[in-house]
């Protein structure tokens, strides 16, 4: 049976947060040698919770039926550290610290045609309460995720997405510290041309999607999210670029539209695009073998947060396990991968 999953992206400032700088150094040196194993809900909470986690991935792995995989390891970035005298790991901890990085395990040791095997599968579940994506390390490869605006002109309204986007294009263009620092970065790639003209060129994979955020009001907070392709892997770079982005003045019919300061991302699988609450796996019927929305929904409420914070999506809910139809497509906002069954 046929499933569509997301394809999970994390980009190598996030992926290796935390990380000591030896561990770093090395993956960074031969990415190829070394997969990101990221469980659904990663934190530091998680790992509580699944203290042999490392030891129960790799036994799974080992029984996978595939020829020559390896000679595998499987270890956690840290150290463990020993719990604090009187403390209750059980006892709700704040969302905040449940998903702090580091995210990942590392796996190591794989050969080449098990390594193409598990990030092509991605998704792998080895209990109901865990599932993860393998995913590469890749460090030259940054997020999509630009910025994100609110405002009253923000509505779902795919005319309305086209003129706003049409705005900020425009916004960008006109901007000439944006111009000197596209000339300044493509300078250094060895490439020459009209700072404009450059500049244009940059927006021409921007995209503009309509989400949907909840507050502890359970108030929707409408936003439109601007995603495309960096042109450059220098870190500081990008930064750069998506600050005078976010700094930005844009009216749209007179309205202007305000930078949110901080992304919005999934606690879940980790994604950029898309809030917690919309989180696309639980959705994927029939093959989906993690927690249910409604299991996660009640994790949120162990952590001590506010049950306003995450809203099943009763609109595609067609039992009371908060389950989609299948066939259900996904929207284009993150890349999907069409695989066969797990194993």
């Amino acid at each position: 049976m046929d499933a569509t999953f997301p394809r999970v992206f994390i980009p190598w400032n996030h992926i290796t947060a935390g990380f000591p700088e030896e561990i770093r150094e090395a993956i960074s040196a031969s990415p190829e040698k070394f997969i990101a194993a990221v469980p659904f809900r990663a934190g530091p909470k998680f790992y509580a919770d699944n203290r042999r986690a490392n030891l129960l991935l790799k036994t799974f792995l080992e029984t996978l039926d595939f020829p020559e995989k390896g000679k595998l390891t499987v270890f956690f970035p840290l150290e463990e550290k020993e719990d604090k005298k009187g403390h209750n790991r059980e006892e709700g901890c704040s969302k905040r610290s449940a998903f702090n990085k580091p995210w990942p395990l590392v796996i190591t040791g794989f050969s080449e045609d098990f390594g193409k095997f598990l990030l092509w599968n991605q998704c792998f579940a080895t209990a109901s309460h865990s599932v993860w994506n393998l995913i590469p390390f890749n460090p030259r490869e940054l997020a999509w995720t630009i910025t994100a605006f609110q405002g009253n002109v923000v509505s779902n309204d795919p005319n309305l997405i086209a003129e706003v986007l049409t705005c900020i294009k425009a916004a960008t263009w006109r901007d000439t510290s944006i111009q000197n620092l596209v000339k300044c970065i493509t300078q250094t790639q060895g490439r020459s041309g009209n700072p404009a003209e450059l500049t244009v060129m940059m927006t021409h994979s921007w995209r503009l999607s309509y989400l949907e955020t909840r507050n502890f009001d359970d108030n929707k907070g409408p936003i439109f999210l601007l995603t495309g392709q960096p042109i450059t892997d220098n870190l500081d770079m990008h930064r750069a670029i998506t600050a005078h982005i976010c700094r930005l003045r844009i009216r749209v019919n007179y309205q202007q539209l305000i930078n949110v300061d901080k992304i919005i991302g999934c606690d879940w699988c980790k994604n950029q695009n898309h809030p917690s609450h919309a989180c696309p796996f639980p959705e994927v019927d029939s093959t989906w073998y993690g927690p249910s929305t409604e299991e996660l929904r009640l994790h949120l409420l162990k952590t001590d947060v506010p049950k306003q914070t995450f809203q099943k999506r009763k609109e595609d809910s067609a039992n009371p396990s908060g389950r989609s139809k299948r066939g259900k497509k996904n929207d284009d906002s993150w890349r999907e991968v069409r695989r066969g069954k797990k194993q």
